[in-house]
C-alpha cells in the first residue's frame, strides 16, 4: 500500500465516521420535542398539559388520496399553532404510503378548549369531512 492510499484510508476512517455522528445530531425534521399524542380518527380525546410545552398531535392519513387533516375552524385563544402541519410517510420509500399528519401546539397560557380536525379534499369547495378528531386541551401552569 503506497502512502497516499494510505492517507486516503486514514481519512476515510476519521470522516465517515464524523459525518455520521454529525448528521444524527442534527435530528430531522421529523424529530420532536415535547410530548407526543396520536389522535383516533372519529373520536372525541383529552390532554392536560403544561403551558409553554409544545405538544404534537398525530392523526394518521394518506396523502396520496388527496384529503388531508386540517384544523377545522379557531384554535382556543390560549392556544398557537408552531409552524404549519407535516405529513410523515410510514414507508418514504413507497409512493401512495399511508403515514401521520403532524399538528404541533404550545399553550401559552392556561385555559382549556378544543381544538377540531377535519380530514377531506381541501380543494373541493363544498366538501364534508370525510373524518373528523377533536382533542380537548386543558394547559396548566403545573401541567397534569
Amino acid at each position: 500500500m503506497n502512502r497516499t492510499s494510505t492517507i486516503r484510508c486514514l481519512l476515510g476512517a476519521l470522516v465517515l465516521p464524523l459525518a455520521f455522528v454529525g448528521g444524527c445530531a442534527m435530528g430531522s425534521a421529523n424529530s420532536h420535542d415535547g410530548r407526543v399524542e396520536s389522535l383516533h380518527p372519529d373520536a372525541r380525546s383529552e390532554i392536560t398539559e403544561k403551558v409553554g410545552s409544545p405538544i404534537t398531535l398525530k392523526l394518521p392519513g394518506n396523502a396520496g388520496t388527496g384529503y388531508e387533516w386540517v384544523i377545522a375552524g379557531d384554535l382556543p385563544p390560549f392556544v398557537s399553532q408552531r409552524g404549519q402541519s407535516s405529513f410523515v410517510p410510514n414507508d418514504s420509500d413507497k409512493v401512495g404510503s399511508g403515514g401521520d399528519s403532524e399538528f404541533v401546539f404550545v399553550a401559552r397560557k392556561p385555559g382549556k378548549g378544543v381544538i377540531r380536525f377535519h380530514y377531506l379534499r381541501s380543494w373541493q369547495k363544498d366538501a364534508r369531512p370525510a373524518r373528523w378528531a377533536e382533542v380537548e386541551l386543558t394547559a396548566n401552569p403545573s401541567g397534569s
